[in-house]
């Protein structure tokens, strides 16, 4: 088991959103500190395996996961004591007005696009590692919503 802290934890099915995120944080010189899984099963075994003191700051969830979808992963996240104080960010090509809304009410912090362009993806993992950081609340997040 992983004895590295990593502050942001990310689950995207897509194997090539995980390279972009891997190369946005590139950019920014913050690889290290990002861990990414395939699906939130992974995520949540991750999770039970670790100590808390090597909680990530952040867990970035995409919309679109396949077995458990990221509103009942967010619901589990949420209603576990151990993890509820985790930020979640919602990571998607695309959401309903009425999706993002109800991922909202559920606990997480913002539903942000994942962008099309390297730049958009850079800014973007700038707002996760202030987040992870404890350098923002997420309102540069709100700017990027979907």
């Amino acid at each position: 088991m992983d004895t590295i802290r990593f502050k942001i934890l990310a689950v995207d099915d897509d194997s090539d959103d995980r390279f972009l995120l891997d190369q946005a944080f590139i950019q920014i010189v913050y690889e290290s500190e990002l861990k990414k899984f395939m699906d939130s099963d992974y995520l949540l075994s991750y999770l039970s395996k670790i100590e808390k003191s090597q909680y990530p700051s952040l867990i970035v969830l995409d919309n679109s996961l396949p077995k458990k979808s990221a509103a009942e992963t967010l619901v589990q996240l949420k209603e576990s004591p151990a993890t509820k104080h985790i930020p979640v960010v919602i990571f998607s090509t695309l959401i309903s007005p009425q999706k993002k809304k109800d991922l909202m009410a559920l606990g997480a912090l913002a539903c942000v696009a994942k962008g099309t362009a390297m730049s958009e993806l850079v800014e973007i993992a700038k707002a996760f590692k202030a987040i992870a950081e404890g350098n923002s609340s997420g309102n540069e997040l709100l700017q990027l919503a979907v």
